[in-house]
This record gives C-alpha cells, sequence and structure tokens, in this order.
C-alpha cells in the first residue's frame, strides 16, 4: 500500500483502482503458484475470479476511473507492485524447494 501511495499522484480514485487491482491480482499469482496439481475447477476459478474482477470496473464506475484503467501508466503501477510483492516470494520458494525437497522429489531424482 505504501508503494502504490509513492507511485502515482494523490488521487484516492486512483490510489483505490491500482491497489486493489494488484491486491487481486497477487492473490491469484499466489494461488497459481502453490497450487501442484491443477485441475479444470482450478483454471476456471482463477479465470472466472479475474473475469469478475475486470468486469467489476465496468459496472461499478464509482470505484474505478475507467479512462484511467485502460492507460498503459495503469498497467505498468500495478506490474511494478505486483513484481516487489511476488517475486520475492517465488523466488523464496524456488530456493526452498532445491534446498529442502519434498520426498517424492528425492526419490524421483528431480
Amino acid at each position: 500500500m505504501l508503494l502504490s501511495l509513492l507511485l502515482f499522484e494523490s488521487e484516492f480514485l486512483h490510489i483505490v483502482a491500482i491497489s486493489y487491482t494488484a491486491l487481486v491480482l497477487n492473490e491469484l499469482i499466489m494461488v497459481a503458484l502453490e497450487i501442484t496439481t491443477w485441475h479444470s475447477y482450478m483454471i476456471l476459478s482463477e479465470i472466472g475470479t479475474a473475469v469478475v474482477y475486470f468486469g467489476s470496473m465496468l459496472v461499478l464506475p464509482e470505484y474505478f476511473d475507467i479512462s484511467f484503467v485502460s492507460t498503459p501508466t495503469f498497467a505498468i503501477k500495478v506490474g511494478i507492485i505486483v513484481g516487489v510483492s511476488s517475486v520475492p516470494l517465488w523466488l523464496f520458494g524456488l530456493v526452498r524447494k532445491r534446498l529442502r525437497p519434498a520426498a517424492y522429489a528425492k526419490v524421483q531424482g528431480l
């Protein structure tokens, strides 16, 4: 949230759109990173959540400035926040799996 306040002008509607979009995308990424065996329902759930969220932007114009949300500036700022919050956790997970692999990975020689 602090990063989102520093990245853009002080207009509250933009702060809400950027930080909440980053939160939703970050949670979708975290769920996707934790799933080891994908099922069609999981894929539909991830896609459905994204569709409902981005669709709600069109239905709730009092909470989202559509002209701002459709700009590259919005995408860049959301991308920076999601990257700063997701990449370190993803890297930590990779290092942890490499240093302490699961039992099945040891047996299979992965």
